[in-house]
């Protein structure tokens, strides 16, 4: 018997067809635990978008919330404080320009939203300080008109000693080429708005502010509380006053997609623009905006403003950066629904979901959060879903 014989003489070992078969059954048993492994991570992947996704869209809501609950503050009538700029679902091209001339455009079938007479910092108390008449008015020549802002103090005998400071700091983070206004109210409750032209800490201590205004402004009375170009005539005694912000909320379509975002050779149309962005801008005088980035990735932006109600319901709906192969992995949570009053994917030009396309096949998925809040001008927000 040979040494690599067994006891009837067979030789010890597999024999190349069962070496073969069992591989085969190992290859099938890794390939099942690597696709369980990677299906669940995907899985895992989807609950944490959806919860980032979710947070962003949270987070957002206040921040619009803050400036709805500012919004005519300062005088503007409610009926004009809130506004819809544009539904936008005719695809016109809107833009902004930014505070160095750069158009910055609205993604197509989505709505914008007008906020004025919104008063980011605390309102102050003022009084004319030089060139007022001898009724303590603003002058008719009221291109130049100096007036002193202190703490504005309660009914209670409290006053926010860090308004001025606030008023300050907001000036000197300005942009250079951007205006700022200032809207002044007198105690019967008219107002009037101006350009800030100058500004310097009083001599009369720290906590107040001197300013020089330019009523005469165009810009200035186009902000108006009802557009009026001489509303600073009509103004008594000055008694309030506070920084003036114009804003509108809108969605940017964003940078062109460039490789691996977009494949322009096999990526559906809708991947053009991959990463829209809600953004807030504010006006800066001279056609100009400073365009802040408030959520990355919101493509979608919906507003039902009902005045009779004074409530405002908006909705957005936010996507993943992180796209899924065609057909490969879970569904994304919002399927091409659309939202509130929002256009049919495929309805407007440019205006579907980002990796929409008619052919399903050529359809790119993402995980999506949407949401749904409502707001009213007195402070208040409700997540509705």
């Amino acid at each position: 018997m040979s040494a690599g014989s067994g006891p009837c003489g067979r030789p010890r070992g597999f024999s190349l067809r069962e070496l073969g078969l069992t591989l085969f059954l190992l290859a099938v048993v890794i390939a099942a635990a690597l696709w369980f492994i990677d299906l669940r991570t995907k899985l895992l992947v989807v609950e944490k978008d959806e919860s980032r996704l979710g947070s962003a869209l949270e987070a957002a809501a206040r921040s619009l919330s803050r400036d709805v609950r500012e919004a005519g503050r300062g005088g503007v009538p409610p009926g004009e404080a809130v506004r819809v700029v544009a539904d936008n679902t005719a695809g016109e091209g809107a833009s902004y320009l930014d505070a160095s001339g750069v158009p910055v455009a609205v993604r197509a079938g989505t709505d914008q939203l007008g906020l004025r007479g919104v008063l980011r910092t605390p309102l102050l108390a003022v009084r004319l300080s030089r060139g007022a008449d001898a009724s303590g008015r603003i002058p008719s020549d009221a291109s130049s008109v100096w007036l002193v802002a202190s703490p504005l103090v309660g009914s209670d005998g409290s006053g926010n000693e860090d308004g001025p400071r606030a008023v300050v700091e907001r000036l000197e983070t300005a942009n250079r080429r951007a205006k700022r206004f200032f809207l002044v109210s007198d105690r019967e409750g008219r107002s009037a708005v101006a350009r800030v032209a100058e500004w310097r800490r009083s001599d009369e201590g720290r906590s107040a502010v001197e300013f020089r205004l330019d009523f005469a402004d165009a810009e200035a009375a186009r902000l108006n509380p009802r557009g009026e170009a001489d509303a600073a005539r009509t103004l008594g005694e000055p008694a309030t006053g506070g920084l003036l912000d114009d804003v509108v909320w809108f969605v940017a379509r964003g940078p062109a997609g460039r490789f691996p975002d977009y494949n322009a050779t096999s990526d559906p149309p809708s991947m053009k623009f991959p990463h829209p962005f809600l953004a807030a801008a504010e006006f800066a005088g001279n056609g100009r905006w400073e365009i802040a980035r408030i959520g990355e990735d919101v493509e979608e932006f919906q507003v039902a403003w009902e005045p009779a109600a004074g409530t405002l319901r908006v909705a957005w709906i936010a996507k993943a950066e992180r796209r899924f192969a065609r057909g490969d992995g879970p569904q994304p949570p919002l399927e091409w629904t659309p939202l509130l009053n929002a256009p049919a994917p495929g309805s407007v030009p440019e205006a579907g979901p980002v990796g929409w396309d008619p052919d399903e096949s050529r359809r790119i998925p993402f995980e999506r959060a949407s949401k749904e809040f409502v707001l009213t001008p007195r402070g208040a927000l409700q997540r509705v879903k």
